[in-house]
């Protein structure tokens, strides 16, 4: 039983822990601040003195392109609040499902973080839930979302389908409950199996510790009701590496190369005094008066020298600040070519037909994301309604269509498709321009209008239409 416990409390997954170091600079990139601004991030060079790097660490500056680009595409996502139709008594999902706060509360902080980790949702239920659905709602004991944070997803198994067959979650917290106590760290592991939970307790008493393994608890929805979400779910065993995983390596890079910048201006806007001196009692009198041991030598006042002797000379690189402000701007520009985006630039490569590609890539992005977190809902959904005993009739769906000034582009790309002299072309290009002009029609009433554009064959001549397409279906 022992040995038993001690497993469920330690063991971690492999890919897991691999991910954490990427995963928790990226939330570190995205809170900014002292958060980034570390010696992790900042790197030494070689020949500097640890007084002059902690000087330089103390003054740099962090340009947070984490934040701006995964609050841009969260707000592209969410530009159109999703239609989400439940039933009036099942109202809790949409008002309080997560801490007795709203389901868009929840998924706003899911999108922010499934792009920069894979995170995680249980949905639970209190111990002592009303036998019937009228106790239930006048108690408000409801089915609940509980958030985990990629650090707390300890190890997990699936079988052949892609199903989990068991989860370890980290449900350690402070316990603060007696004012007069000093709080106390509750490490607990709960293991969910299909058919049972079960906690772990680790009890530390000085370098010694004990694990204590709870009952089984039957689990009487015989699935696990956990969901694992992440921007682009492309790997079997659920766990998916984050698009920012790339761009906070080069953001660091540009933090890096700025602070190098800034540490060149400096040396270089101020000069140095070489102050000869004859005896050794002239030298104390220097030491005195500008105390060059204080640090290193871009931090001299002055450098003396024997009077007899020729002069110091320094020698260092050429300070070319183009260097660092191209390195930066092509570091900058890489960042945005991530999603699709690029700065304006009068170059030949801002042709139509590129900016209409990188539309696509960007489209492409927030379209998956938007899948995957309209997915998160609808199994949010079909979870509580394991706890319920029922299938609960709810309607979730996210747009797909963004900012105006995006359709606009995408709508104008379609129209060219009706300069080419192919029947095929322009009823694919109707199609899509039906779905984009009206982006919050039905299924079947899209299906409708399409089908009447379809009825007919379209004129080969721009911007005409056969008497065919003009008839009522």
């Amino acid at each position: 039983m022992t040995d038993k416990a001690k497993l469920l409390a330690t063991r971690q997954s492999d890919k897991i822990k691999d991910k954490l170091p990427i995963w928790n600079m990226i939330y570190n990139a995205y809170t900014g601040g002292k958060a980034f601004i570390t010696k992790d991030n900042l790197f030494q060079y070689r020949i500097e003195d640890n007084y002059r790097f902690q000087k330089r660490l103390d003054r740099a500056d962090y340009t947070n392109h984490t934040q701006q680009l995964i609050d841009m595409m969260v707000g592209f996502v969410y530009s159109n609040t999703p239609k989400r139709d439940i039933e009036e008594k099942y109202s809790y999902i949409t008002d309080t499902i997560y801490k007795g706060k709203t389901l868009q509360s929840l998924m706003n902080m899911v999108a922010t973080n499934c792009l920069k980790s894979t995170v995680g949702i249980l949905i639970d239920a209190p111990a002592d839930t009303p036998e019937t659905e009228a106790e239930r709602m006048q108690s408000g004991m409801n089915p609940y979302a509980v958030y985990y944070a990629p650090s707390q997803i300890r190890d997990f198994e699936v079988d052949d389908n892609g199903e989990l067959l068991w989860i370890i979650l980290d449900n350690s917290y402070m316990d603060k409950t007696d004012p007069a106590a000093d709080p106390e760290m509750k490490d607990i592991k709960r293991l969910w199996t299909r058919s049972f939970y079960q906690d772990v307790e680790t009890v530390k008493k000085g370098d010694k510790e004990t694990y204590i393994l709870g009952e089984e608890i039957p689990n009487t929805l015989e699935t696990i009701p956990f969901i694992f979400v992440n921007c682009r779910d492309n790997d079997s065993d659920l766990i998916c590496d984050s698009p920012f995983e790339d761009i906070v390596i080069k953001s660091r890079l540009v933090f890096n190369i700025a602070s190098w910048a800034s540490e060149v201006l400096a040396s270089s806007s101020f000069q140095l005094i070489f102050f000869p001196y004859d005896s050794q009692q002239d030298l104390e009198a220097i030491t005195a008066t500008f105390d060059p041991a204080s640090g290193g030598m871009a931090d001299l006042p002055v450098v003396p020298f024997k009077a007899t002797s020729q002069a110091p000379f320094f020698a260092g690189p050429d300070i070319d600040m183009d260097k660092f402000i191209n390195m930066i701007n092509h570091l900058s520009e890489e960042i945005l070519s991530k999603f699709g985006m690029k700065k304006e630039s009068k170059g030949s490569w801002e042709s139509g037909v590129a900016k209409s590609i990188d539309f696509e890539k960007t489209e492409a992005f927030l379209k998956s994301l938007s899948l995957q977190l309209q997915e998160c809902e609808r199994k949010i959904v079909e979870y509580c309604g394991l706890y319920e005993n029922k299938e609960i009739n709810a309607k979730i769906d996210y747009h797909f269509t963004y900012e105006k000034a995006d359709i606009d582009k995408q709508l104008n790309r379609l129209a060219m498709a009706f300069t080419i002299p192919s029947q095929n072309t322009q009823r694919k290009a109707y199609k899509e321009m039906v779905k984009l002009t009206f982006p919050d029609a039905e299924g079947d009433e899209i299906d409708l209008l399409v089908s009447d554009i379809n009825s007919g064959n379209p004129d080969l001549k721009t911007g005409n239409q056969s008497e065919d397409f003009k008839q009522e279906k």
